[in-house]
């Protein structure tokens, strides 16, 4: 009887560890979107370090971010729940459009069971960083098509101290670190303006291209036959690329941690094909022809992932 009590204790402990996890990433994810902050950080990546600064405002009109490079040129990034805004000093220019740029912080589901079939989450202990204590929470992936995380979230605000993307050893391949936070202050609206009016810059703005087809449904033209276990569509464009005259369909996929785009464009005669792989960092790209098409597959996973990915994207048979 004793035993079978202990192993129904361990039994109760192992879920109940489990749920902790799951509640200490679901309030992580809370604190990030609902929270004011200020804050500088360290982002590691590509085998460089970069000093940035976010200040982050929710009010009536929802969330609004300015992101400002502290290294290098002052590059800023604008964004609210409506568009995405990047002022580039080096090349004087301003890329406006809707807010689907990627997020520097990574976004965590709302339904975390959905990802236990991929993912393994689990407390590994306590930390201090700048001063706030933080809990540890692993994200580890099952397969070798995703990789993995780790989150420092402090523990009075749940706001996110620390993120490590992590490889199949368990190591740091990216790093984002704060190294000084404001947590629930008051954050005047100057503070979200740009530094830079934008005068003399020339703007380019993404023009998506209105489709009777369902985004849900992804191209009506092209078909991805093959999908690492968990990875669904979750969007579908199609993008005007005013530089080179030409339009470009973008499919999204994620597993709900991970997120890979499928772009697709008509080759230039005058342009270099891209094939076989390539990477920066985390980042890993892979790309094909498909009969006169470019296809390029891009993500924070794996190289196996872009490469079984883009190596089975063909055109759809018409019907």
């Amino acid at each position: 009887m004793n035993r079978l009590v202990l192993v129904l204790l361990c039994c109760c402990g192992q879920v109940s560890a489990a749920d902790t996890a799951s509640q200490w990433l679901n309030s992580m994810a809370d604190a990030l979107k609902q929270l004011d902050y200020d804050g500088t950080f360290v982002y590691q990546h590509n085998g460089q370090l970069d000093v940035m600064r976010i200040i982050h405002r929710v009010d009536d009109g929802g969330q609004r971010e300015r992101l400002v490079s502290l290294t290098g040129s002052a590059r800023e990034v604008l964004r609210d729940d409506r568009s995405v805004t990047c002022i580039l000093p080096d090349n004087k220019s301003v890329m406006f459009g809707q807010s689907r740029a990627p997020q520097l912080f990574p976004v965590v589901p709302d339904d975390l069971a959905a990802i236990s079939r991929y993912y393994q989450l689990e407390e590994q202990g306590s930390d201090q960083i700048i001063g706030y204590s933080a809990r540890v929470i692993a994200v580890t992936p099952k397969d070798e098509f995703r990789y993995g995380y780790r989150f420092w979230i402090e523990e009075g605000s749940r706001m996110m101290l620390k993120s490590d993307l992590t490889g199949a050893d368990g190591k740091a391949i990216e790093q984002v670190v704060f190294t000084s936070l404001d947590i629930d202050t008051d954050i005047p609206a100057s503070e979200l303006q740009p530094s830079l009016s934008g005068d003399g810059y020339t703007w380019h703005r993404q023009t998506e291209i209105k489709t009777a087809e369902d985004p849900a449904k992804g191209s009506p033209g092209w078909v991805v036959r093959q999908l690492p276990a968990g990875f669904v569509l979750s969007d579908f464009r199609r993008r005007r690329l005013h530089e080179q005259g030409n339009d470009a369909e973008h499919m999204v996929f994620t597993d709900g941690m991970a997120t890979v785009s499928v772009y697709i464009e008509r080759t230039m005669p005058e342009t270099d094909a891209f094939t076989g792989p390539s990477n920066m960092g985390a980042m890993n790209a892979y790309g094909t022809v498909v009969d006169g098409y470019q296809v390029t597959v891009v993500g924070e996973v794996p190289p196996a992932t872009v490469k079984m990915i883009a190596t089975s994207v063909n055109r759809q048979a018409s019907s």
